[in-house]
């Protein structure tokens, strides 16, 4: 061999040990740096949420009693508000008589009788809502009932095509084929 075979070979060797050293060294170092870091930076994250979490913990113990006493509040509004009272439903049928002047409807709500809980949360009554008007008037009166300030739930619901009806609007009668009748159950929360 001569002396520049021997350069060559020399060169080849010190290339091949750079190599193997950058493949079989610092690779897997670099790898279990940056696994390491992003391990690091998750668990950061897990101890600020931890730490977030006990701070509103804290603010929660310290303020309970004004927290209570807003939820008492709340439930004694909603209660009010919301829930009709099982001896005289006044305001509620009112609202009946209220939403059937302004969307031209013959509404006449029955009381179907008065429910204790019992898997329910609050007592309830059931009322039988009959009526007849033309079909968009009655979606806008249902939209209005379950957007209403009342808790209520729709338990059946029937809508008939009526082919001939007579309105009478003031002393005259007219007669239209776009009317519908309603026929609905709704179970209506009340006061305990």
């Amino acid at each position: 061999m001569n002396f520049k075979q021997k350069d060559y070979l020399s060169i080849f060797i010190i290339v091949i040990v750079f190599f193997s050293l950058l493949m079989f060294c610092i690779m897997p170092t670099l790898r279990s740096i940056i696994e390491t870091s992003d391990e690091l930076a998750s668990r950061r994250e897990e101890l600020a949420s931890v730490e977030l979490l006990s701070q509103n913990f804290d603010d929660f113990e310290k303020n309970f009693l004004s927290y209570e006493q807003g939820l008492e509040e709340m439930e004694n509004l909603l209660e009010k508000e919301s829930l009709i009272d099982p001896e005289i439903p006044i305001s509620f049928i009112n609202f009946f008589k209220e939403q059937a002047s302004d969307f031209n409807l013959a509404l006449k709500i029955s009381p179907m009788g008065f429910h204790e809980k019992k898997s329910e949360f609050w007592d309830y009554m059931n009322f039988r809502i009959e009526g007849t008007g033309r079909f968009v008037d009655i979606m806008r009166f249902l939209e209005k009932l379950e957007n209403g300030r009342w808790l209520i739930e729709e338990i059946s619901i029937n809508i008939n095509r009526e082919e001939d009806f007579k309105y009478e609007s003031g002393k005259e009668t007219i007669a239209d084929g776009d009317y519908v009748e309603i026929n609905l159950l709704i179970k209506a929360y009340v006061q305990s």
